[in-house]
């Protein structure tokens, strides 16, 4: 009887597992969401666009990321003109820059990079630090196998941050993917 029960119970997770198909939603007009950028805008937060016709604010009213093993909130807004659909979100998430993120919008997943908080936009304005972060900038590193990170480097300036990192990695190759950040110094 034991072995029955274990036969059943294992069909059932493999119909359910492969039984299931999976399509892309469309809308109207036929057309897919293309994920087009992310970047982190002064005032507004992480903000994703993407490229997509046919949609209309009621149809992306469920999106969400999911980060940091938490799902958050996106905000989205179609701009008909432009043919994009532009997404919010709020809630600190650049404490997640570098990491890849999951959104689900319009019935599509898109795997994204989290943007890192950028400099202020005259440049005049330098982040505060609380206590025991230093100033300075996320780095992705190409050991060998393609661009790893990321990886904070210290420094008061964009300009010392980008010697540091010269000094650290020089021998590989390597890019800033963020502008001026807080965090904790490495050890």
């Amino acid at each position: 009887m034991k072995k029955i029960f274990l036969l059943l119970m294992a069909m059932t997770v493999f119909v359910s597992a492969f039984g299931v198909q999976v399509g892309t939603a469309r809308a109207d007009g036929g057309s897919l969401i293309i994920y087009s950028d992310g970047l982190f805008v002064w005032g507004k937060g992480i903000v994703f666009i993407f490229d997509a016709t046919g949609y209309r604010n009621k149809d992306l009213k469920d999106a969400s990321i999911y980060v940091g093993s938490d799902f958050y909130d996106l905000f989205c807004w179609v701009l008909k003109e432009e043919g994009k659909i532009v997404c919010n979100a709020q809630g600190g998430l650049t404490q997640f820059a570098g990491q890849t993120g999951i959104i689900y919008l319009g019935g599509q997943i898109f795997y994204v990079i989290i943007p890192a908080r950028s400099d202020a936009p005259d440049g005049s304005e330098v982040p505060t630090c609380s206590e025991g972060e230093v100033l300075g900038a996320y780095y992705e590193v190409d050991f060998g196998f393609g661009y790893d990170g990321p990886y904070f480097v210290p420094g008061d300036t964009l300009e010392e941050a980008d010697l540091q990192a010269e000094s650290w990695y020089g021998q590989s190759p390597f890019r800033r993917i963020s502008g001026l950040v807080c965090d904790q110094p490495p050890s």
